[in-house]
């Protein structure tokens, strides 16, 4: 039984579905659509069924595939992967840098002082950030300065030779 009225359920569904609507203009200009045409009144059957490919004739859909080809063959070709990045130039810092630091001092005093750092390690230690500047080695310098920042202040100072 349960099937039989499923089936009558889906019926009439799809009969309301396949309803013809109807335009029409009443006496104030006013535009309006039923599924009913107004009675003793001039009324439009509008085709409500959506238009897209699937709607389209063969040869409609015959041109809209070869330009579809055509634009996939004129799309410029992938650009070639990129080399790799070449490993930036360690800057050091020179001792004349290192003496003029003081604990205390500003991160941002000590970025316009001292430069862009080679490495900087983060944390998070009990809610206070903790940075860690790293000054590498050059020919001419061969110490590693390392400097800790606390709360945006310099913290620690530390400078060990490494050749």
């Amino acid at each position: 039984m349960r099937q039989i009225v499923l089936f009558f359920g889906m019926f009439l569904a799809a009969v309301s579905a396949a309803a013809q609507t109807y335009k029409w203009v009443d006496e104030r200009g006013v535009v309006t659509y039923s599924n009913k045409p107004p009675p003793g009144r001039p009324a439009q059957l509008v085709d409500i069924q959506p238009q897209g490919p699937a709607d389209l004739s063969v040869d409609q859909q015959k041109r809209l595939e070869a330009e579809a080809r055509r634009r996939a063959d004129v799309q410029p070709a992938p650009p070639p992967p990129a080399a790799p990045a070449a490993a930036e130039t360690v800057r050091g810092m020179a001792f004349d840098t290192y003496i003029r630091l003081e604990r205390g001092m500003s991160e941002g005093e000590l970025l316009l002082r001292a430069g862009k750092p080679d490495e900087v390690a983060v944390e998070n230690v009990r809610a206070n950030i903790v940075k860690s500047y790293y000054y590498f080695p050059t020919g001419s310098d061969p110490f590693i300065t390392v400097v800790t920042l606390r709360g945006g202040r310099i913290a620690n100072l530390e400078r060990t030779r490494k050749f």
